[in-house]
Parts: C-alpha cells; structure tokens; sequence
C-alpha cells in the first residue's frame, strides 16, 4: 500500500486547540484572543485553530439562513460558515491587521495558526456572485440555488472558481503568514482541488503549511490531505480498538487524525455539552485517549475546565466563565490537560506515526479493558483504559492481537509482542494498580481509571 504524504512535524507532533472567539473571550475579538495566546502556550498547545473570521453574510431573508441558526434564537444573519468575503476579517472580529498582529504573536510564542477555509458554500449575498455568476448554480427564476444549509453551493466545475479560491489561500498564506487550513466540509469539495490546493502550499511555504480534512473519507492523504478528522468511536472497549484497526486497513500507511470529542458543531446552543451527557470521569478518560492514541488531539474552547452547563453557540456572543480553573471540577481538568500536552512533548513514542512502529493493540482479560503500547526507537509507552464505571482486575498480555497484527501487514510481518516489564512509578495515572506479571501486566482499575506507563528492560 502507497504511503501517505510526508508531513511537518509542527503539526504530526502538536497539540490543537479550536478558539471559537465568540465564546473564548468577553469581547469576542482578534485582539481579546492574542492576549490569551500565553495562556494556551502554558497549558500545552502548539498549534491555535480559529474557527472563520472573515467577513460574514449580512443578509437577513431568513430563508437563506440554516435551521439551526433560526433556532438559536440571536435572530443573527452572520453566520460564521456563511461567508461573503474570504479575504478580510469582519469587523465583530476586527481588523486585517489583528488576524495579522494575532499569528504574529502566536510565532513568537512557538506557536501555529491554521484557519478554517469554508468553500462548499458562500453567502447568498457575497459581492463574487454578482461579478461571477458562474461561481454559484441558479434557478430558472434567476435565484440563487441553495444548497445544503440552505446556503448557495459554489460550482467546482467552473474553472475561475477554482482560480479565484486557490488564489484566497495563496493571499492567506503570505498576507496574514498563517501555518495551514482546516477544511470544513472538505470530502464534500473534489479532491483534486484540494491536491491542486496543497501543490500550490508547497510551493509557497516550501512544505510547512498543512491541510486538514474535515469530514469521514479515509484514503485523501496520499496527496491532498495531510490529516482527517478522528472521531471517538464510542465507550465500548472491543469497538474503540476494533475501529482504529479498520481504519488502519482503508487508509495509507502512515495516515494521520485529528483526535477530539467536541466542536463548534456539538458544543453549540441547545445542544447538551459532552460534560453534562457523559460526566468528568468518562471526559478525562477520553481525553486520554485523545492525547496517547496515533494522531493529533485537538481541544475544543473550554474542555480545559470542564465547564458542564455553558452553550457556546456560533451565532452570537456566550462567553467563557474563565473562574471555573478556580475551582473543582476545572482545577484538576487542567492539570490533566496540562499533564497529558508535556508528556506528549517529552515523549517521542506518543507521537510516532504507525510506519514508524507506533500503535500496537495487547490482549487483556476483560472485555471493559483496552490496552496497547506506542513506540519509538527504544522506547515503549503502555496505556491502559477501563471504560466502565465498575472496578476491575485484569491481565494484560504483551503479545499483539490478532487484529493488531493484520492492520499492519501493509508495513512488515514483523513480531510487534513487547519484551520487557512495567516500571514501578507510572507516567501518569488515576484509579490503577499496574504491576509486571509472568507474560506481561497485571492491572487494578477504578471506575474509569488509567494508567500510562513505561515498559522498560
């Protein structure tokens, strides 16, 4: 099987965080979100995910509005997906100048930027319509056709279309010097534009800016994508193993994902937040997951405080409380967070992308139990997961599962069992008990405990 693209390291070894603005700060603008910037650099994150800034459509036939944004009640035409010009920020946000001021300091801290590119669709009154009305598709009564949202689709079939965008990334690229895009929708945009897209990033930023997929196609990264989204599969401990390992088998060797639990599409208005569906525990647990399995986490604005009741909506002002870090649950949400970014940081074998030997799946002796090992050169790193409120006991076998083993036939029929013995003192871990044992492991977990921990000769 073909490799995936090659892709920097800033990005396969990073941590992300999605800044919604109108929610991370009290004012909602560009400059509110630089002063924070320090703050994400301690809590751990590398690379800085804003959600569109650019200016938004104005229109208020609500016919052209999504269902969802009639039903957040702001009674707001500017959607944040909705836009009508991709090359200047929109004044709720500020200026050109504070997007530019904005990834400045983000450099200076050793930080990336990547923006949000939104090309399945525009605003219904975007001014490129009325110069090009090739751009969009239109109804025999001279109405702009909606597409889905009920937003005006744009024609990829029109080769000016395709020129008129790829010169938008070349501008925010060297105009605004932002690290790479998040591509919303992108598997519902052809993919030869995308690769047409990432041959002229290349050319311009010699192979630093990257591209990120949003959406559930698995084979674009040869090319076009340099990571797709990745998608918690669920609490189930056979199914979390049992979909990583099917993934493996569809994408090209060495493919990378976007980790998460939340975003701006499930933390929003009515919508019940992760925190209050599924409590702390599960969410730490997750987050674990997040931050030890293959790929790159990415943190949605608030995950670090646990914060259970709060909307953030996309269509208008809901402000963070910034004193839950100040108290319990928030306190130890961070600390986790934080915790979890420097071990990553610290070691290489969390961030080793599966040709580089990566992520081998173990047998464990109770189905609620996950366990498997990342390494890199000689370095191995064991994650065990309860993934149920019930204390268990288990044994953990070094010896790769079945399924392990055939994810990687594609790279080499190599042995991948693990020799050596659990160090005394783990990494880090929360309601676990895990001791070397004849063949491998013994492991004592509380209701969603964990451990992370070294496998040393």
């Amino acid at each position: 099987m073909q490799n995936a693209r090659k892709s920097p390291k800033w990005f396969t070894s990073g941590v992300m965080y999605q800044i919604q603005p109108r929610s991370f700060t009290a004012e909602g603008t560009l400059k509110a979100a630089e002063k924070k910037l320090p703050y994400l650099k301690d809590l751990g994150v590398t690379i800085a995910y804003l959600v569109p800034v650019f200016k938004m459509d104005a229109d208020m036939d609500k016919s052209f509005w999504s269902p969802r944004q009639i039903k957040s009640g702001f009674n707001n035409p500017k959607n944040q997906y909705r836009i009508s010009d991709y090359f200047h920020v929109d004044e709720e946000y500020g200026t050109d100048q504070d997007l530019k001021d904005f990834c400045a300091t983000a450099h200076e801290l050793g930080m990336c930027v990547i923006f949000d590119l939104v090309y399945l669709h525009c605003g219904p009154t975007a001014p490129f319509l009325r110069e090009h009305p090739e751009f969009t598709w239109w109804n025999d009564d001279g109405t702009v056709k909606k597409g889905p949202w009920r937003f005006p689709k744009l024609n990829f079939a029109e080769p000016k279309l395709r020129e008129y965008l790829l010169s938008n990334i070349r501008s925010l690229l060297l105009d605004y010097n932002c690290d790479g895009f998040r591509c919303d929708v992108g598997d519902g945009i052809p993919l030869d534009f995308w690769c047409d897209a990432h041959d002229l990033m290349d050319a311009v930023t010699a192979g630093h800016a990257i591209l990120l997929c949003e959406g559930f196609t698995v084979c674009d990264q040869y090319k076009g994508f340099d990571a797709d989204y990745g998608w918690f599969p669920g609490f189930k401990a056979s199914y979390i193993a049992q979909a990583w390992t099917d993934r493996c088998r569809q994408c090209p060797v060495g493919s990378r994902f976007v980790n998460h639990y939340e975003n701006h599409d499930i933390a929003t208005d009515a919508r019940p937040r992760r925190e209050k569906e599924w409590g702390h525990d599960q969410v730490d647990q997750v987050l674990v997951w997040m931050f030890t399995i293959d790929g790159i986490p990415m943190l949605f604005t608030g995950n670090e405080m646990a914060d259970a009741d709060e909307k953030h909506s996309m269509f208008g002002k809901t402000p963070m409380d910034w004193t839950q870090l100040e108290r319990e649950p928030g306190k130890s949400r961070h600390a986790l967070v934080k915790s979890l970014a420097t071990l990553r940081v610290k070691r290489p074998a969390l961030t080793a992308i599966n040709g580089d030997e990566g992520l081998t799946w173990l047998k464990t002796s109770h189905k609620d139990v996950t366990a498997f090992v990342r390494r890199f050169k000689d370095e191995t790193i064991l994650v065990v997961q309860n993934w149920s409120k019930a204390e268990v006991e288990c044994k953990v076998e070094f010896k790769a599962t079945k399924a392990a083993v055939k994810s990687y036939i594609a790279i080499d029929a190599v042995d991948r069992s693990v020799r050596g013995k659990v160090a005394e003192k783990p990494l880090l871990s929360k309601k676990a008990d895990v001791k070397s044992s004849v063949d491998g492991a013994s492991a004592k977990l509380g209701p969603w405990g964990f451990s992370i921990i070294e496998v040393v000769k």
